[in-house]
């Protein structure tokens, strides 16, 4: 066996920022890989596209950091499907000349791409230089999802479908509850090539103590509602709106005993603001703004209810947190989502899309303290048995790394 280890990668990513919302908030996934491979002395080379005004905390020591014209920001005026057909048109062309020039001076163990967008011209400079690729997708979207009819299936999914025509070595595929290995066998690629891994967690968040109403003061939320929380980016595929639309269909006993909680920031933030109050809920939803990562238990412990209403997954990282947290998870059954929060178990599941189930299922769990506690119970301890902690999830990443390049595909 060829225990060659990896000592040099070049990283193309399609994200200017690290941090998906303000600084310090969202899931850390990138910057806990890049530590990683910092820890473990590997020299990173990395690609992204230029920002005249970078985040603070952006900027990672130890990495050799080469812009590239940025095209997403540019082409940001348009519509989503117009915006990923002409991505797909015109981002390899974009790129490739600039990582096959970089990759050459470099001469990488490794050329790993960040998303879908990334294959093409990875793959490219890859087979033109001899060097072993792999691209690492955060969720694969629509892609496995055979609910959809052909026509809607294309429309959502043309332009993964067109990446995947070209090959790299291995693909890293995160479970967010998108289904992501499925969907590449589907797309007939071989099970050897792909590492299928579980979300990083802190689990040591599952044993964090923390004062309630201190942290609901600090907040400014109150200390005699149970509060209903969600947490995510503000945009179209999360369907917040759901939520409140569900808040609206509730019993006015139980709607005065609830405050809705409504986290994150994002574009249909205003949009989800004036909706609120046409619905005259202004007084029973709080935003609280884009959350810094390591307050994000304390707000969780000191909330009752977690809804999720994303259109993709409801496996995604907040529902998961809020599992580990001992949140009951009200959620839409979705693509993977069964696969944690399981009826009468972990959580509540409402059909997809509908509002009027969503919102009895969380009239249940406010009405039956008994049911909720019995939930919160079950779901600290299934998280802790289920999830795997960062430091492991890094371990798998890098040891899957070094196996690529060091010429290992089994």
């Amino acid at each position: 066996m060829n225990e060659k280890k990896l000592d040099k990668i070049l990283i193309l990513s399609v994200w200017e920022d690290i941090w998906a919302l303000d600084e310090g908030c969202g899931v850390p996934d990138e910057l806990l890989f890049i530590k990683g491979l910092v820890s473990s002395g590997v020299d990173i080379h990395y690609m992204r596209p230029s920002t005249g005004n970078p985040k603070p905390g952006n900027k990672i020591k130890s990495v050799h950091e080469y812009g590239y014209p940025n095209i997403f920001r540019r082409l940001s005026f348009l519509p989503g499907p117009a915006l990923r057909f002409a991505l797909s048109l015109l981002l390899p062309g974009l790129i490739y000349p600039r990582i096959r020039k970089i990759a050459g001076e470099v001469e990488p163990d490794l050329i790993l791409g960040f998303s879908h967008h990334s294959v093409q011209p990875v793959s490219k400079a890859g087979r033109d230089l001899d060097i072993p690729t792999a691209v690492k997708l955060f969720g694969v979207m629509h892609l496995g999802r055979e609910d959809e009819n052909i026509l809607s299936y294309y429309y959502h999914n043309f332009d993964q479908i067109n990446s995947l025509r070209f090959p790299v070595d291995h693909y890293l595929v995160l479970n967010d509850g998108t289904m992501g290995r499925k969907a590449l066998l589907g797309r007939s690629i071989p099970e050897k090539k792909i590492t299928y891994l579980q979300n990083g967690m802190h689990l040591e968040w599952a044993d964090r103590e923390v004062n309630r109403d201190r942290v609901r003061e600090t907040f400014g939320l109150p200390t005699d509602k149970a509060l209903i929380i969600t947490l995510s980016r503000f945009v179209k595929s999360k369907r917040i709106g759901h939520l409140l639309r569900a808040a609206s269909l509730l019993d006015d006993k139980i709607l005065n005993r609830v405050l809705i909680v409504i986290a994150g920031d994002g574009p249909r933030k205003q949009n989800l603001v004036r909706m609120a109050k046409s619905m005259g809920l202004e007084h029973k939803v709080i935003f609280t703004g884009a959350v810094p990562y390591e307050e994000v238990p304390d707000l969780f412990k000191t909330c009752d209810i977690f809804v999720g209403t994303n259109q993709l997954s409801n496996m995604t990282m907040p529902p998961c947190e809020a599992l580990l947290c001992g949140l009951p998870v009200v959620a839409y059954d979705v693509a993977g989502t069964g696969e944690v929060i399981k009826e009468g178990e972990t959580g509540l599941l409402a059909e997809n899309g509908n509002i009027r189930e969503l919102a009895d299922k969380i009239g249940l769990l406010v009405d039956n303290k008994k049911l909720r506690e019995r939930i919160s119970e079950n779901a600290s301890r299934f998280s802790r048995g289920y999830f795997i902690d960062w430091k492991e999830r890094i371990r798998l990443e890098i040891e899957t790394l070094n196996n690529i390049s060091g010429g290992n595909q089994a």
